[in-house]
């Protein structure tokens, strides 16, 4: 087989480009701290947790009101007394268990975002239930809407701050957040860039306030070295895995390791690889199968069969 350095680098500086499923469960042994004292001790918390909630039944829109006023009443007395204090932490208990289905359908909403962060479900709903609890002591049932439109906005915001919060490397005040994302905004309203000057005038702030302000925004952004890219065969594939090791390839190799295993492959399976990671030309999955006389769906089968062969052996050296 003749050596082709685009082909040996291609592949080798992809990683040889393996996404495949992997399904690998994290035990969860962390305890959601809720007003509902939910015992989470099997293994799968998460569906222990959500057959739990489904049991605690619904609020009526009386309900509601009724356990919202004896709250308010609980709240607002300036000395409440021992009968007033229990009524109103059984009152806030049985609101909060109420509502626990709703700050669950909210986070799903943000569940994505969560998995890029790197957060589980659980501490999502935690949150969660963190702005439920703050909803149901501040909701005034007197003006005449409902729980639920006023404490999603409380349960979103509490969502939302853990996502940004976790996802930084260093944690920013909300403020400092906020003045990078105005200064940001107003930066891309001209088409020519826009001098700090010039926008530190508009948001009211220093020029050295406005450059401290980005600064710490754009350090604040780093990103782990533990951070999953890609699922592979033996596990996630972190960014850590992508820096050459000592023993490592150099850049001016001429990969005799990766070519002794392209050796091994059978001939239609180094004929796929060799013209779809042609340095000089990349062919398509369709112009594969036509040069090789297959179906699209064979040519995609032996790219990934070989790629899955080729990963395996130079994980095993």
């Amino acid at each position: 087989m003749p050596r082709n350095p685009h082909l040996a680098s291609g592949l080798a500086a992809a990683a040889v480009q393996i996404r495949c499923a992997a399904h690998a469960h994290k035990d969860i042994s962390r305890t959601i701290v809720i007003a509902c004292t939910v015992q989470l001790t099997m293994g799968d918390a998460l569906s222990d947790y959500m057959h739990a909630i489904s049991r605690i039944p619904l609020l009526t829109a009386s309900e509601e009101v009724h356990l919202a006023t004896i709250i308010q009443q609980w709240q607002t007395h300036p000395d409440p007394p021992a009968t007033l204090q229990r009524r109103g932490r059984r009152a806030l208990d049985r609101m909060v268990e109420g509502n626990l289905r709703l700050v669950v359908s909210i986070c799903k909403r943000y569940q994505s975002m969560a998995a890029q962060s790197q957060i589980e479900m659980l501490d999502l709903i935690q949150a969660g239930s963190l702005g439920l609890i703050r909803a149901v002591q501040g909701f005034d049932p007197r003006r005449g809407y409902k729980f639920s439109t006023y404490g999603y906005w409380w349960i979103r915001q509490s969502v939302s701050r853990h996502i940004k919060e976790r996802g930084q490397a260093i944690r920013v005040p909300p403020e400092i957040n906020l003045l990078a994302r105005r200064a940001q905004e107003q930066r891309a309203l001209d088409s020519r860039p826009r001098s700090l000057e010039r926008t530190a005038v508009q948001l009211g702030l220093t020029v050295q306030r406005l450059e401290e302000v980005l600064r710490i925004h754009h350090i604040s952004h780093m990103v782990s070295l533990d951070q999953v890219y890609a699922n592979s065969y033996d596990g996630d594939q972190t960014l850590l895995d992508l820096i050459r090791g000592d023993d490592g390839p150099v850049a001016e190799e001429t990969y005799d390791w990766l070519h002794r295993h392209l050796r091994e492959l059978k001939p239609e399976e180094r004929r796929v690889l060799e013209l779809r990671f042609n340095g000089e030309q990349e062919y398509s999955f369709s112009q594969v199968a036509a040069l090789l006389g297959l179906k699209k769906s064979q040519a995609q089968w032996l790219e990934k069969h070989a790629l899955r062969k080729l990963y395996k052996r130079l994980q095993t050296g």
